[in-house]
């Protein structure tokens, strides 16, 4: 099989195309892979193990067809969006750990921080839920010795976020089915390794 030479050519610049990024897409990922390993060895001993944070949307589902007498409503369950990874931040000899994100059906960006001084320096947990002006909703910022610790103690923190009869509503028509309503929202954080 013969091919005209122009569609030959393209072909050979289109597998050199293809050769140039497949080159500098490993040589991105080696390079990046090399970063984080150097970034990991120059963080201190005392840096706050990873967290991940969570909004869940806690409702009861209407029973339809349930009997006189019987349960009309499901046993609490929910929904839940993950925020982004948690980043590490060194600042004066303090480190902390920092999520920062927004959740799809809450109009609040979320700012956790888990910052430590010392080896024995368990650490405080400080958790802010801003409203889209940038002002903290009723309650937040709360500032807490670190309560997410490998030994001892809890491995997570609850908090319950304030939502208004019309953001319930639109969480309602958005995310959850037609018989369920929503009975609260919280942010969960726990140590990564807790997460399923």
């Amino acid at each position: 099989m013969t091919f005209p030479p122009g569609r030959l050519r393209d072909a050979s610049k289109r597998i050199t195309s293809a050769a140039i990024a497949s080159h500098t897409w490993s040589f991105g990922l080696l390079f990046g892979i090399l970063s984080i390993s150097a970034f990991a060895a120059d963080q201190p001993s005392y840096t706050p193990p990873p967290v991940a944070c969570e909004v869940r949307y806690y409702f009861r589902e209407y029973l339809r067809g349930a009997k006189v007498g019987a349960k009309s409503y499901s046993a609490p369950s929910y929904e839940r969006e993950a925020l982004p990874p948690s980043q590490v931040a060194i600042s004066d000899g303090s480190v902390s750990r920092i999520v920062d994100g927004r959740a799809a059906h809450l109009p609040y960006r979320f700012v956790v921080k888990v910052t430590r001084n010392s080896d024995a320096d368990r650490g405080t947990l400080k958790v802010n839920v801003l409203d889209a002006s940038g002002k903290p909703l009723r309650g937040f910022p709360q500032v807490i010795t670190n309560p997410l610790t490998k030994t001892g103690g809890s491995s997570s923190k609850n908090y319950s976020i304030p939502v208004t009869k019309a953001l319930t509503k639109k969480i309602e028509k958005t995310l959850l089915a037609k018989d369920q309503s929503l009975t609260y929202v919280a942010l969960i954080i726990r140590m990564r390794s807790d997460v399923p």
